[in-house]
This record gives C-alpha cells, sequence and structure tokens, in this order.
C-alpha cells in the first residue's frame, strides 16, 4: 500500500491560521513602524474577539478614519450605519472607530509602540476637531458615549 508523503500529511491536518488566533506576519499598517504594528497585532491576538477588539480591527479603524477625513468639505458630520451591527459601523463611524483607538491606546505597553500610535492618532484628533463642529445638545442624548469625538454633530439624513 502506497504512504502519503510527510509533507502531505502536515498540510492535510494543517488549520488555518486565523482559527488559532494568531494571524501569523502582523499586516502592515499605514504610517507605522513595523515594531508598532507587530505590538498592535500581538494585543489584537491576545484576547477574544467578544472583549471588543480582534485581529486587524486597528488598521480598519485608522483606514476609517482616513477615510472620512478625506471627504472634501469644511464641515463634515460624523454618520451611523443603518443596521447598527459592530462590523458596520467600525468600518463607517468615525466615532466607533476613535473610541476602538482609544482601547488599543490604553492596552498597548507604555513604550515606543503606544507613543507612535498616540502621535498618530493625536495628528488626526486635530484635524477631526478642525473640521467637524460641536454639538451643543450631545448631552441629552444618553446614547452617546464618554468621548470627546461623541458630541460632534451627526448626520440624520444618512441613516433615513
Amino acid at each position: 500500500m502506497p504512504r502519503k508523503r510527510p509533507g502531505a500529511l502536515r498540510a492535510q491536518n494543517q488549520m488555518p491560521r486565523r482559527m488559532y488566533g494568531s494571524a501569523g506576519a502582523p499586516p502592515r499598517i499605514d504610517r507605522l513602524s513595523g515594531r508598532t504594528a507587530s505590538a498592535i497585532h500581538a494585543e489584537e491576538s491576545r484576547r477574544p474577539r467578544d472583549e471588543g477588539l480582534g485581529p486587524g480591527d486597528t488598521r480598519i479603524a485608522l483606514k476609517c478614519f482616513r477615510t472620512f477625513l478625506a471627504r472634501p468639505g469644511r464641515p463634515l458630520y460624523v454618520r451611523r450605519t443603518v443596521c447598527g451591527c459592530d462590523d458596520c459601523e467600525l468600518g463607517e463611524n468615525v466615532a466607533v472607530a476613535r473610541d476602538l483607538l482609544a482601547l488599543v491606546l490604553s492596552r498597548l505597553p507604555p513604550h515606543r509602540a503606544r507613543r507612535e500610535l498616540a502621535a498618530l492618532v493625536a495628528e488626526l484628533d486635530e484635524e477631526l476637531r478642525r473640521r467637524t463642529l460641536p454639538d451643543p445638545f450631545a448631552y441629552r442624548q444618553t446614547w452617546r458615549g464618554g468621548g470627546w469625538w461623541h458630541g460632534r454633530i451627526y448626520d440624520e439624513t444618512c441613516h433615513l
């Protein structure tokens, strides 16, 4: 009876890396060093997804933040999604993306990675403050979170 080669057996029994919680090499995050991307990837992979942070979420949040700020026009309005699920909100709502970045910043060790990500987020925050308008009645709406970015005027026409 013919035998299978050892490499073929290993390939057959190997599960995809994403199921182990570690996605292998950390993905490249724009404008961050490889060390910082590795530290972020390690923190994203360390905890279960139900704690609010999963592999690749920081990269998606930064992309959402940059996409929002790249829109033309002076006053930008924060948008909520129609369905309200976490994945859609993370990809489209800049306030949810900023919440996730605050979570990542709080979980990173206080070393170079945290400083580098904090500097990048501070630049984006400055532009967000400059290009959005504060909502004077935000305190009346209990669904808004505690960060200053939830106190900006929301676009109420996008979910109608």
